[in-house]
């Protein structure tokens, strides 16, 4: 973890993941925030387990991960 980036590692018998978070200049000016996710499944176990969980991830986990991340965003940002 630095000032403006962290990273999270989990390894398990089904994939090896990591999760970055970070602030990434702005086209205009300023920062905004940026995730990635990087996972790479451990064998058959991993494949299967990743191809079963994609849809949930993508439909329900993220988009609910994100719309956290902006309401503690908002939250915490300091009111004029």
């Amino acid at each position: 973890m630095t000032g403006d980036e962290f990273a999270a590692e989990l390894i398990n018998r089904t994939v090896h993941g990591v999760m970055h978070l970070g602030w990434v200049p702005g086209t205009v000016g300023g920062y905004h925030g940026q995730m990635a996710v990087y996972v790479k499944p451990s064998g058959m176990l991993g494949t299967t387990y990743m191809a079963a969980i994609n849809p949930f991830r993508h439909l329900i986990v993220y988009p609910r991960m994100i719309r956290q991340i902006g309401r503690d965003w908002e939250r915490r940002r300091p009111q004029p």
